[in-house]
């Protein structure tokens, strides 16, 4: 008897299925092999962590600790400045700027140009209350200035180590920019640089400032006096001042320059400021002032005060001082 040879429906299904199954598996190998020869096996890309994410998180973090613990210690302060007319009748210019206590005993460190030649001077703390305030120390060249109020339970900062700032550093600027109406607005940026050197021209005259910690943390009228933080919330600086023709560049006085006056102050009420009675120039101010003067190492004596430590010691125009208390002179440049 013949067979039957045709093929019952389910056996035809069940080698199409095989078939389908078989060409895309062959399509998938073909694929890889070729991927493979092209470009080389591919590895799995490892998890990426977020390191860069979790420093700033860290950094941010710090800033709100910074501020509570800082805001406490800095002042508001507003002046009047009494001048007289061509009809020599009086005429009331007001100022504000910012300062930072540094002792309970009433002890504010501010700037110069803030307070040097304010006949009123009222502080204002941060919890609301209000004092008058009595100029102890200035001194234009380094735009510093202590002043002092009579108040019970103030709150001091605690100062840091200038000399350990290193560029890069985390940086706090809290203050009163563009007057006490933002009073202690707090900004954050980096120390940008260390050591630099500005002229500052305003109604003192003209002023050379040196070896000024640089910040981009937000720095604007009213923040003078102000101090600069580190994350550790201790002040390093005392802020001072701002390139007008730039954004995120200010500048501010390291605070080892700053301890010794205060301290002075406060254990004898003045402090005798060393005085040598030169006008020296290293390499480093030559190059700023464009002098034609040139300085390799130590400092160049421009002039001689007539009656000073210098003059009596025999110092001369054109001398270079090469060394100061056995200790080398160089150029910073």
């Amino acid at each position: 008897m013949e067979q039957n040879s045709r093929w019952s429906w389910s056996e035809i299904k069940k080698i199409l299925a095989v078939a389908v199954i078989s060409s895309l598996i062959g399509a998938l190998a073909a694929t890889f092999i070729t991927s493979s020869l092209l470009y080389g096996l591919q590895q799995p890309e490892p998890e990426l962590k977020p390191q860069t994410h979790k420093v700033n998180q860290t950094a941010e973090a710090v800033i709100p600790a910074i501020a509570r613990e800082v805001t406490p210690a800095v002042v508001g302060i507003s002046t009047v400045q009494v001048d007289y007319d061509f009809f020599y009748r009086p005429v009331e210019t007001e100022a504000v700027g910012s300062g930072i206590i540094v002792d309970t005993a009433g002890y504010i460190v501010t700037n110069d140009h803030v307070v040097g030649s304010a006949d009123e001077i009222t502080v204002f703390l941060s919890d609301g209350r209000k004092f008058k305030a009595t100029r102890l120390y200035r001194d234009p060249s380094l735009d510093l200035a202590v002043i002092k109020i009579e108040a019970p339970d103030l709150v001091a900062a605690r100062l840091g180590d200038s000399d350990t700032v290193v560029v890069g550093d985390l940086a706090v600027a809290i203050g009163n920019p563009l007057g006490l109406s933002l009073q202690r607005t707090v900004t954050a940026g980096i120390i940008s640089a260390l050591n630099r050197m500005v002229v500052v021209r305003d109604r003192r005259g003209e002023i050379l400032m040196q070896d000024l910690i640089q910040t981009d943390a937000s720095i604007n009228p009213g923040n003078s006096g102000g101090p600069l933080v580190n994350s550790k919330g201790e002040v390093i600086g005392i802020n001072t001042v701002k390139a007008s023709q730039a954004e995120a560049i200010g500048f501010s006085i390291p605070i080892n320059i700053v301890r010794p006056i205060v301290n002075s102050m406060i254990e004898k009420g003045r402090f005798d400021k060393p005085y040598l009675g030169i006008e020296g120039i290293d390499r480093e101010i030559a190059q700023v002032m464009n002098l034609k003067v040139t300085v390799d190492s130590g400092v160049y004596v421009a002039s001689v005060e007539k009656g000073s430590p210098a003059a009596k010691a025999g110092i001369k125009t054109g001398d270079i001082i090469t060394k100061l208390a056995d200790k080398n002179l160089y150029g910073k440049a």
